[in-house]
């Protein structure tokens, strides 16, 4: 991400030792550049886009193709002027063969210049090889992340992102309090505050980050006013805080476990329901015991019975 007024650099490395370097394409809306770089004896390379330049790009989506010349160390695809390019020519068949109109009304934009000039490189009469890559153009813009209560007398850090480039962008921090304003001298001007410069640092997904140190020993409480802005880009962000006196930031008590209270039962006690008396149950005889008796003759028979049949079919084995 390249905020509008900000430089930026497309950095490499292209081996082969290219004598005509590389070349370095870049497509957006209504807008080509196009410029050639040496390559240094450890194979590097770095084109510097000017702040000046990155001001007048339309936000938006950006495609950069950087060119090989490869074996017969000429740049195959060309445009018609380098410092305004209105055509894309090649040397097939024929030295400045027009492949494709690149400026002015009909011209390919975007990411239809960007597929055309990729396609007219890997054509199998052009030896020249290439990368690409994309960024995009945003309004500059800085945020300040929410600061909270302080009390007089603390150390704190206010931090927030930023899309500038990092290690080349100052931000200024100031930090005045609202009570600082147009009096009379006959009245008090007392008033407290900071102010400094920051270095944009590297962040993650696009946005770079920063971070104001603040030692409020000498703050009165009051609310303040943050004003952070870019030394180089016209990018304003402010935010308020409240300073109060020390030990009026409620702190937060180790939490006890509550003792239990006895649980009072609130619903009403029903009235007693009368229940009839139960009748006295009614004595039942006891069974007498059954008296056991001897086998009797039917027992006899039946196992005499047994025994002759038991009998017979020893004899009929």
């Amino acid at each position: 991400v390249v905020a509008k007024g900000d430089k930026m650099y497309i950095r490499g490395t292209a081996e082969g030792d290219p004598s005509k370097g590389v070349a370095i394409w870049i497509l957006g809306k209504n807008k080509v550049l196009y410029a050639t770089e040496s390559v240094n004896d450890d194979m590097s390379f770095e084109h510097e886009i000017k702040s000046a330049t990155t001001s007048s790009l339309y936000a938006g989506q950006y495609f950069v193709v950087v060119q090989h010349p490869m074996y017969n160390n000429e740049f195959d695809v060309y445009p018609d002027n380098p410092l305004e390019p209105q055509y894309v020519y090649g040397s097939y068949p024929t030295r400045n063969s027009q492949i494709f109109k690149l400026g002015g009304s009909g011209a390919l934009q975007g990411t239809d210049a960007a597929e055309a000039l990729i396609q007219a490189i890997n054509s199998p009469m052009v030896d020249d090889t290439y990368t690409k890559m994309q960024f995009l153009v945003e309004e500059p813009k800085i945020t300040i992340n929410p600061i909270g209560e302080q009390a007089v007398g603390s150390k704190f850090e206010i931090t927030g992102t930023t899309n500038l480039m990092y290690d080349d962008n100052d931000l200024l921090v100031e930090v005045t309090s609202s009570s600082f304003k147009p009096t009379d001298k006959s009245q008090s001007g007392e008033f407290s505050g900071a102010t400094g410069t920051v270095k944009v640092q590297q962040g993650t997904d696009g946005l770079n980050k920063w971070a104001f140190n603040v030692d409020a020993s000498t703050f009165k409480p009051d609310e303040y006013i943050v004003r952070v802005s870019g030394v180089t880009t016209n990018t304003v962000e402010t935010a308020l805080f409240n300073v109060v006196e020390a030990g009026a930031i409620p702190t937060v008590a180790p939490t006890v476990a509550p003792t239990e209270a006895p649980v009072v039962n609130e619903t009403p006690t029903p009235e007693p329901t009368t229940v009839p008396p139960t009748p006295e149950p009614t004595t039942v005889p006891p069974t007498p015991e059954p008296t056991q008796k001897s086998p009797g003759f039917g027992a006899l028979v039946a196992l005499a019975g047994l025994g002759a049949v038991a009998f017979l079919v020893m004899r009929r084995n």
